[in-house]
């Protein structure tokens, strides 16, 4: 068990890092230090050894949702620790990932925005509405649009077929996850989130 998940681990880092298609089973199996033949001893080809990397991802996303939600004292505190967990991985995800798995893998792609609508959507959705009855968000707000606004933004930056760096990636989501927090706070909430910025 050991050894399948070492092979899981590094080929997610090795694909987020360099691409899918820059990626193969002899690069996977030198980082691992282990032969071709043990590799598919637990995986059956590389689209399946993608699969499981994609689940392993999910699950790791699901695992940090619940560890947040656990020791977040209010709404605002969990989605800022939640967007600083989606920062950082777009940092180790290259824009080249998306792409080609997008082109050579439309399969698995639409895997990907089902976890994010099985997942993601909602958390934020019951995030929101925790943090208007905490007061930390406008009374105001129309949750289904406010959502639907920053999800239609998302998805311009993670399928654009434009040719980003990992910079310029990390900028962008950085960007439009605390321009939806600023978008959401009330006057309280506004004071709280300018803290947890200073922290």
């Amino acid at each position: 068990m050991f050894v399948k998940n070492h092979i899981l681990k590094v080929s997610k880092a090795l694909f987020f890092s360099f691409g899918i298609q820059n990626i193969s089973m002899d690069d996977i199996a030198n980082k691992c230090g282990v032969s071709k033949k043990t590799i598919y001893k637990h995986y059956e080809n590389k689209s399946n050894l993608l699969s499981q990397t994609i689940v392993l991802q999910v699950e790791e996303l699901k695992s940090n949702l619940t560890k947040t939600s656990a020791v977040s004292r209010n709404a605002l505190e969990e989605l800022h620790s939640f967007f600083k967990y989606i920062n950082e991985i777009s940092y180790v995800i290259s824009p080249v990932y998306g792409k080609e798995l997008k082109k050579f893998y439309p399969n698995k792609y639409m895997e990907v925005f089902q976890f994010k609508n099985e997942i993601i959507i909602p958390f934020v959705l019951q995030n929101i509405e925790k943090g208007i009855e905490e007061g930390l968000y406008k009374q105001e707000l129309n949750i289904q649009e406010t959502y639907e606004s920053f999800d239609n933004i998302s998805k311009i930056i993670f399928t654009s077929e434009a040719s980003y760096s990992y910079q310029t990636n990390k900028n962008a989501v950085a960007f439009l996850n605390s321009l939806f927090m600023y978008r959401l706070v009330s006057v309280t909430g506004l004071k709280l989130l300018n803290e947890l910025n200073r922290s």
